[in-house]
C-alpha cells in the first residue's frame, strides 16, 4: 500500500444537548496514513441507488479504523458511508461522500 496521504478519522459521540434542545457532540480525531483510490464504476452506480454520491475511496490499515463516521481530507469533511475489508491484506477501503449542509442528521 502506498500510504502517502494523511487523513483524519473522526468519531462522534453525543454528549447531551444545549439549552435549546440541540444535540451537542464531542469528537475524537485520529490522524492516519491512507492511500487514495479511484471510485470504481460499479461502486458509483450501487451507491447512487442507495442515495449516495461516492467522492473518494481511501485504503487504511485495519488496526487504525474503528468504525469512525467521518473523515477529514485536505480541509474538507466527508461521511464514511461504507467500510469494506480488503481480503486478508490487513487493510480496509473507506468509501466517502460529501456532507451537504450543516446538519446532525446522517444519511
Amino acid at each position: 500500500m502506498n500510504a502517502d496521504t494523511v487523513v483524519t478519522l473522526i468519531k462522534r459521540a453525543r454528549s447531551g444537548g444545549d439549552d435549546y434542545g440541540n444535540a451537542v457532540y464531542t469528537e475524537e480525531k485520529t490522524a492516519v496514513f491512507a492511500e487514495k483510490k479511484s471510485v470504481r464504476q460499479s461502486e458509483f452506480f450501487q451507491a447512487a441507488a442507495a442515495g449516495f454520491k461516492p467522492e473518494i475511496v481511501l485504503e487504511v490499515y485495519d488496526f487504525e479504523y474503528h468504525n469512525e463516521e467521518l473523515c477529514e481530507l485536505d480541509g474538507e469533511r466527508f461521511k464514511i458511508y461504507r467500510a469494506y475489508p480488503v481480503g486478508k491484506t490487513g487493510r480496509t477501503e473507506l468509501y466517502l461522500t460529501a456532507i451537504v449542509g450543516d446538519t446532525d442528521v446522517f444519511a
